[in-house]
């Protein structure tokens, strides 16, 4: 047999086959090196076994040990350097010429066309709904002119019954 290797912990705990873990074990009465991994092993076992081991009440994370570039020059000369971004910016910003007045008209203009959309499927679901008034209330006509006409042929019913007793 070879070396255990990564059969070490499988022979340790038997849940070798019985054929390799009797050859495991002939292995080791001639192999020192596998011995002593056994050994170790065990050891190691024997220990984690028996330790009380308790755990950390408080994990503490050092610093990193580098400084981040804004450390090297400070918080004071970032605080500049950001202002002097600033004015550059605010004079690039005050050279351009921007026509407010074009893009005021071009909102007003989008504006405009959103608001006759929204308008046309108002007068749209106005009309639809003036349709569905109309069949509801011609409805309720011929319902009502029916209920009448019901009423009648009832009444007249009821006067031949009474007639003929």
């Amino acid at each position: 047999m070879a070396h255990l290797g990564d059969k070490l912990a499988d022979f340790f705990y038997q849940e070798l086959p019985s054929a390799e873990m009797s050859e495991a074990r002939r292995h080791l009465e001639t192999c020192k090196e596998c011995r002593f991994e056994v050994e170790q092993f065990e050891r190691i076992h024997l220990t984690l076994r028996t330790a009380e081991l308790d755990p950390p009440r408080r994990v503490v994370f050092a610093p990193p040990e580098g400084r981040s570039w804004p450390s090297w020059f400070g918080w004071r000369s970032a605080a500049a350097a950001s202002a002097f971004a600033a004015l550059v910016a605010g004079i690039v910003i005050g050279f351009s010429h921007v026509d407010y007045n074009r893009i005021v008209n071009e909102v007003h203009q989008a504006d405009r066309a959103w608001l006759a959309v929204e308008l046309n499927k108002r007068d749209e679901e106005i009309q639809r709904l003036r349709g569905e008034l109309a069949y509801y209330e011609n409805f309720q006509r011929t319902v009502m002119r029916e209920t009448l006409e019901n009423g009648s042929a009832i009444q007249l019913l009821a006067q031949r019954t009474i007639s003929r007793r």
